[in-house]
């Protein structure tokens, strides 16, 4: 017999899917069956996986430990562990909020959130790299329960990234984004786009649609006509941004802008910004390519910066600008907060 005991990262979830991920590989109704039969019992009880696990919980395996190893082996292989060491750009100052169950990371340009291909080093891998520096997860509970990045930004956006630091901290975290209207959370970014741009307040009548690779989004004005080009991939969902100038570089013809994300659609700034004719500077997909040769023949990203975020607890964590938006505007960060000042003011 194999005694498990639940950890406050793993809490929080059924006992049905806990056993699916120790038994990754074999198939689900392995697990039923066994809790049918009382092979898997929890805190010595006959169990249904229905069941929240809570932490303290002990799950009892009977199995004879020669049965339990190879079933593990028929389970995926355990995954290298990620070093701290490998992910060098997480020092202390980029960790902006951290509790026992979420942690918000400033990510810098170049970075990935999450893994595109097995050699890639991204967010994710750096945050249980973390925890496992901190002893705040075990090897043993990482067959278990994986930390992971509940928002996205595209490798060339830099900013605030959040991450779950146990099931809780996934479950919450994956409600506030999931938000249509921002009453419980707010999200700024800032971009710095071409020309002097206007926009300013509300703009929530685009319709909106994502290539089956995700890789490309499309945006029209409801209920004009549609590109042909975008009938193939399914029913439109309506975004929702604000955005407010925050101040314009005359030189360079360009300005920095305010963007306040109702919904939160892939590219949905940099999309926006393109049917609006002030495309990103830098933007390699969305943008004006003469433009940013001009601007910076070297650009290789988007100047799209995640740069706060109020969270339901009333804390706001805010990630510094970088150093490739503020040669432009040096008062970029006393600007935007004034501006967000002014934006929120009762709310």
């Amino acid at each position: 017999m194999r005694e498990l005991e639940i950890g406050r990262n793993e809490a929080g979830q059924k006992l049905k899917k806990y056993c699916f991920t120790y038994f990754h590989g074999i198939p689900q109704s392995f697990t039923y069956k066994m809790l049918r039969k009382k092979n898997i019992l929890l805190n010595e009880k006959k169990a249904s996986g229905e069941e929240l696990l809570e932490e303290g919980d002990k799950i009892q395996l009977y199995f004879a430990e020669e049965t339990l190893e190879e079933l593990r082996k028929e389970s995926e292989p355990k995954k290298a562990l990620p070093k701290l060491s490998d992910y060098p750009w997480l020092s202390e100052d980029r960790v902006l909020y951290e509790d026992d169950d979420w942690i918000l990371i400033n990510k810098p340009v170049g970075v990935l959130t999450q893994k595109a291909t097995t050699k890639d080093r991204s967010v994710n891998d750096a945050v249980i790299a973390y925890m496992l520096e901190k002893k705040e997860i075990t090897p043993e509970q990482l067959e278990t329960f994986r930390p992971s990045v509940c928002n996205r930004l595209d490798r060339n956006t830099s900013g605030i990234v959040s991450a779950s630091k146990s099931k809780k901290g996934a479950r919450e975290l994956n409600a506030l984004y999931a938000e249509k209207d921002g009453r419980t959370t707010r999200k700024f970014y800032l971009a710095v786009v071409h020309g002097k741009c206007p926009l300013k307040g509300h703009y929530d009548r685009l319709n909106y649609v994502k290539s089956r690779n995700g890789n490309q989004a499309y945006v029209w004005l409801r209920g004009g006509r549609r590109p042909k080009d975008t009938l193939k991939y399914g029913d439109p969902d309506p975004i929702w941004t604000e955005f407010y100038p925050v101040d314009y570089n005359s030189e360079k013809d360009i300005s920095l802008m305010l963007c306040r994300l109702h919904t939160g659609k892939s590219h949905q700034i940099r999309v926006t910004m393109q049917h609006y004719k002030y495309p990103v500077a830098g933007d390699p997909k969305y943008g004006d390519e003469k433009k940013n040769a001009k601007l910076d023949p070297n650009l290789k990203g988007q100047l799209l910066h995640a740069f706060q975020i109020k969270l339901p607890n009333d804390v706001v964590v805010q990630a510094a600008v970088p150093e490739h938006i503020t040669k432009y505007f040096p008062k970029a960060e006393e600007k935007a907060l004034a501006k967000i000042r002014s934006v929120t003011k009762g709310i």
